[in-house]
């Protein structure tokens, strides 16, 4: 925690101790706003999950996805998967958080990450927020699993309630 500035440290005991969290700001996407259940994940081992007895029922939550050094094309697989699964089918928003590190050889002819990403999500009519603060190599806003949270798809606002 030391790497952490203060209002991400001040965030997670706010959130021990039982008091508000303040928003979280990124950009974006459109579709409006929704209100569900926070499910944060890493995108891939969330994938690895899908089709397995440990998939969680993903019946109105907002979907919080980061990554770490995946290649766009493993992205977009992994993306079509949850499509193909019907995995998104049933989700009420998606909160971006930082895909580090995914970005491939500059000699490699490849969609950058956030087109994979505005490919493979932009249509699902669903608000989406992009750019938050969380994932690998930066700053890592606590995102507590199962509170209560709004997406604000058009001013790039993730709320977490409580």
């Amino acid at each position: 925690m030391a790497a952490e500035p203060d209002w991400s440290v001040d965030r997670l005991f706010d959130y021990i101790e039982g008091r508000p969290l303040q928003s979280l700001s990124g950009k974006g996407w459109g579709g409006g706003k929704a209100t569900g259940r926070l499910f944060p994940a890493n995108l891939t081992v969330a994938s690895h999950l899908l089709g397995t007895p440990y998939q969680p029922d993903l019946t109105g939550v907002i979907l919080a996805f980061e990554d770490v050094s995946e290649a766009p094309y493993r992205v977009d697989r992994m993306l079509t998967t949850w499509r193909m699964a019907g995995a998104l089918a049933r989700v009420r928003g998606i909160a971006l958080g930082r895909f580090s590190r995914c970005e491939i050889d500059s000699n490699i002819p490849s969609f950058s990450i956030e087109e994979v990403l505005r490919d493979r999500l932009g249509d699902l009519n669903i608000p989406i927020v992009s750019d938050l603060p969380f994932g690998h190599d930066g700053v890592n806003a606590a995102l507590p699993v199962g509170i209560m949270a709004s997406l604000d798809g058009d001013s790039g606002e993730l709320i977490c309630e409580g």
